[in-house]
């Protein structure tokens, strides 16, 4: 169950969407929504790291006026979300932190139910750009499911769940059905191997749970490599919300981190949402 949900701010289009996602997740459950924008440390404290220099080159330490600039942008940040959050009836709460932004957003959002972010935030160069470094750390660190969003937000639609049978799989499977019993969607469960007579035996494990529920349910296998399987998938039908594991035996597992998370993550234009 769903009651308290943390949006990661800092300014972006990423960020806008992932508050319109937690928004609508928020109406679902009757949950309340805190936004949290954190103020680098790095940043507000460089000035004492800089009294030394790097290859003879003296380093100079930020102005005032550009440490007060930061400040400044932070306030801007949580005005515009209490303005927007005023006209949706949620119970709202915006928090403004110092500290590293990943370490922060993750030791915060476990105390939450669910944390929503953007994939990419205000630096990102372009839309297909890697993970942001932020999203990445936050979900290498974090104990609660993340909720990464698209530039723009769309209503929910479709959920795939991605299953492995893992037990990061498991908690996705059982996140996948309370979500979709709540919002009243349709569930796709997709499972990839080489192996389908196992991959078999791991969905008939999903069905056996999914079984008690009142909701449609859809179940795939697919061979070959996992994310052309589930860009294929995804081609062939288009969903509006992935679920998966965080970690898993093989699939999930590199989904999630490393070379092929940025590739999949490049490559899939739906909001995905992290079980760890």
């Amino acid at each position: 169950m769903i009651k308290s949900i943390l949006v990661a701010l800092d300014g972006s289009a990423h960020a806008a969407a992932a508050r319109d996602h937690a928004v609508e997740l928020a109406r679902l459950y009757q949950a309340k929504v805190i936004g949290l924008h954190v103020l680098d440390v790095r940043l507000l404290e460089m000035p004492p790291y800089l009294e030394y220099s790097y290859e003879g080159i003296p380093l100079t330490p930020l102005p005032s006026e550009m440490l007060e600039g930061f400040r400044q942008k932070a306030d801007k940040v949580l005005v515009g979300f209490r303005e927007a959050m005023n006209a949706t009836g949620v119970p709202t709460d915006a928090r403004l932190e110092e500290g590293v932004p990943a370490e922060t957003i993750a030791e915060l959002g476990d105390a939450a139910d669910l944390v929503v972010m953007g994939k990419r935030g205000e630096h990102a160069r372009w839309g297909r750009d890697l993970l942001g470094a932020t999203t990445e750390g936050v979900v290498r660190r974090i104990k609660t499911p993340v909720l990464l969003t698209e530039r723009d937000a769309v209503p929910l639609a479709e959920v795939v769940l991605l299953y492995d049978g893992s037990h990061p799989a498991n908690r996705a499977l059982k996140l996948a059905a309370d979500l979709v019993s709540h919002a009243g969607l349709g569930l796709r469960v997709m499972t990839a191997a080489d192996d389908l007579d196992h991959a078999g035996k791991v969905q008939r494990d999903a069905r056996d749970y999914l079984d008690a529920f009142d909701f449609a349910v859809e179940y795939r296998l697919r061979t070959g490599d996992a994310v052309l399987a589930v860009l294929q998938e995804l081609e062939d039908d288009p969903a509006g919300l992935v679920v998966m594991g965080s970690q898993g035996r093989s699939l999930l597992r590199r989904l999630v981190l490393g070379s092929t998370a940025e590739e999949l993550m490049r490559s899939i234009d739906v909001p995905v949402l992290l079980a760890p």
